[in-house]
């Protein structure tokens, strides 16, 4: 007799991935929604070693996780691009005030 052996974490979250894009994605009405779900692929297809190595969450709780902490990551970037614009305005403001 052979014995019974689970799908790999790999499989499960690879097949959570597609159930996710065939159904869920699909029953998005907002078109923007479906891009912001498309702009998680690539985060979820890249740290799949991650999510595998954290083997005692679900393979939805690694997607979610793996989703909020690329959230967290944009977040910051455009918190950096909002400082420098910012300052470059303040800049540009303090010139003007100084040739009027």
């Amino acid at each position: 007799m052979g014995r019974i052996t689970r799908d790999s974490m790999r499989g499960r979250l690879q097949d959570a991935m597609v159930q996710l894009r065939r159904r869920y994605r699909a029953a998005l009405k907002d078109e923007a929604m479906q891009g912001a779900f498309d702009e998680l692929w690539p985060s979820w297809s890249s740290e799949q070693g991650a999510m595998i190595y954290a083997e005692v969450l679900s393979a939805l709780d690694l997607l979610l996780l793996t989703a909020a902490v690329d959230n967290r990551r944009e977040i910051e970037e455009l918190k950096r691009a909002n400082r420098e614009a910012r300052r470059t305005i303040e800049g540009l403001l303090e010139a003007a005030k100084n040739e009027g």
